[in-house]
């Protein structure tokens, strides 16, 4: 069977009010130990399973759990393991999940020989659950809310999250209800399980890898809002692991270069997209370019002001720091943790959920070939003036080719491989080049400003920075000339 659920991060100091939330509502409490077994060479986690033997109320049950294509949703195999056991439990019997969908996964994760019987207990996870089933918006939700800690050894992490699971009704109920826990509560979205925070302290992982965007899963034939739907869900899948992992405290560039790049694929496929859902879509857009522009000024202070201050050093200048705002620094674990971003992203989620009817399969190919259409008409006008335009046009050209590049990845899966791949090439070489430009207009209102300001040795930067305009905007010109030069692949 498949489980539904939001799973949210708890800021430890609004613990108290939420227990007593769940107190007030009668909620059942108890201790529950979940021990998580893998093998020695990690095959179940690298797979996205998850098998463990729990005990709570001194009842012991077996539960394997594998990932599905749709978020929040996962396969989920209990079985009871009922007798009198020791302090370990029974014996791990992976053979009882054989049969079930989430088994055929394991079975294949294991494979053949040795490793398909070698499995070891990995980390401990013991927590205090709260826990309620309550009616919201007529569907019954349950709520649970988890204390504790896991151990992988020697080494330990602190657990406090909430879990709201559908029992029955309307998945947007539960999307609805997430929103009231995130406005009254301070709760964020996480997509980490504990069996992946508990393979991640058995291995020693200090740090994870940003999650890059992948392509969504489309099929020709399917309708306009299926498109979208498939779109909006591969954006907002990296989205939401790169955001996880920073409300969770890790402050990493490339996280947050990788949100980043989310959040504008989020915004192309619903300002490109959103036509093919039919009515009833709101506007949630706003959020999410807030959140773009904070997290802008954090990547602007620690990557684009050191890679230019080190040009400014060896050009000989004699202040190349440059001053950016003497506003509090952006801390991105405050852009994602922000309750309008984190109720944008439940919105956004509940735009891929429900029933996809609405278009006919040709009918959402030709509207995403006008869309791909006015993109490429705009990269040939860049291609003809770029180096000639002013900064504000430049900034924007830039914005356009980085939409029609993401576009063009999130519908490239109707049209022919091949054809894809050959356009998307024309157009990297000009997105970094119009990147590099663009990052020289920045450092350049920067050292304007310290100059401007008094500090007279910043002319120098204003000075060089300005010398390397006019040969970076005739580079970013011919690189979008050999990008308009690219065979739309989306014309017959």
């Amino acid at each position: 069977m498949s489980e539904i659920e939001l799973k949210f991060g708890v800021d430890p100091a609004r613990a108290r009010a939420i227990d007593a939330a769940l107190r007030r509502a009668k909620a059942r409490r108890g201790a529950i130990e979940s021990r998580y077994f893998d093998t020695p060479d990690h095959r179940l986690a690298d797979a996205g399973l998850t098998l463990r033997l729990r005990r709570s109320a001194r009842a012991w049950e077996q539960t394997l759990k594998a990932p599905t294509e749709r978020f929040g949703e996962r396969l989920e195999e209990t079985v009871p393991r009922p007798g009198r056991w020791g302090p370990d439990g029974p014996p791990l019997d992976p053979s009882r999940h054989d049969g079930s969908a989430a088994g055929k996964l394991l079975r294949a994760a294991l494979g053949d020989g040795e490793a398909a019987t070698t499995l070891v207990p990995v980390h401990i996870c013991s927590v205090v659950r709260r826990s309620v089933e309550i009616e919201a918006g007529g569907a019954r939700v349950e709520l649970a809310f988890d204390r504790g800690e896991i151990r992988a050894g020697a080494a330990s992490t602190p657990v406090c999250e909430l879990e709201y699971e559908l029992k029955s009704g309307d998945v947007q109920a539960l999307v609805a209800f997430g929103r009231a826990g995130v406005r009254e509560h301070g709760l964020w979205l996480s997509t980490v399980s504990k069996g992946e925070r508990g393979d991640r302290l058995f291995r020693g992982a200090a740090t994870v890898a940003a999650v890059k965007a992948r392509p969504p899963r489309l099929r020709h034939g399917m309708t306009g809002r299926e498109i979208f739907q498939a779109a909006m869900k591969a954006c907002l899948d990296q989205v939401l692991a790169n955001a996880s992992e920073l409300a969770a405290g890790q402050r990493d560039d490339e996280i947050v270069h990788q949100l980043r790049i989310g959040l504008r694929r989020t915004r192309t496929a619903w300002s490109e997209l959103a036509p093919l859902a039919g009515p009833g879509a709101a506007d949630w857009d706003a959020p999410l370019a807030e959140a773009f522009r904070r997290l802008g000024e954090y990547r602007d202070r620690r990557t684009v002001v050191a890679s230019l201050q080190a040009r400014l050093a060896d050009s000989g200048s004699p202040a190349p720091t440059l001053r950016v705002s003497q506003e509090e620094p952006v801390d991105p674990v405050d852009v994602v943790r922000d309750g309008a971003f984190q109720c944008a992203l439940l919105d956004g989620l509940a735009l891929t959920l429900g029933e996809a009817s609405v278009g006919a399969s040709e009918e959402a190919t030709d509207f995403i070939a006008s869309r791909l259409d006015r993109l490429d008409r705009h990269l040939q006008r860049a291609a003809k003036r770029f180096a000639g335009s002013k900064p504000e046009a430049q900034h924007l050209a830039r914005k356009r080719l980085k939409r029609l590049r993401y576009l063009a990845e999130l519908v490239g899966g109707l049209y022919k491989p091949e054809r894809v791949e050959r356009y998307l090439e024309r157009l990297g070489p000009a997105q970094d080049a119009l990147g590099l430009h663009v990052d020289l207009l920045v450092g350049l209102e920067m050292a304007r400003a310290a100059a401007e300001a008094g500090q007279a040795e910043s002319w120098f930067n204003v000075g060089w920075l300005s010398a390397q305009l006019a040969p970076s905007a005739r580079g970013g010109e011919k690189a979008l000339r050999r990008a308009a030069r690219a065979e739309p692949f989306w014309k017959r």
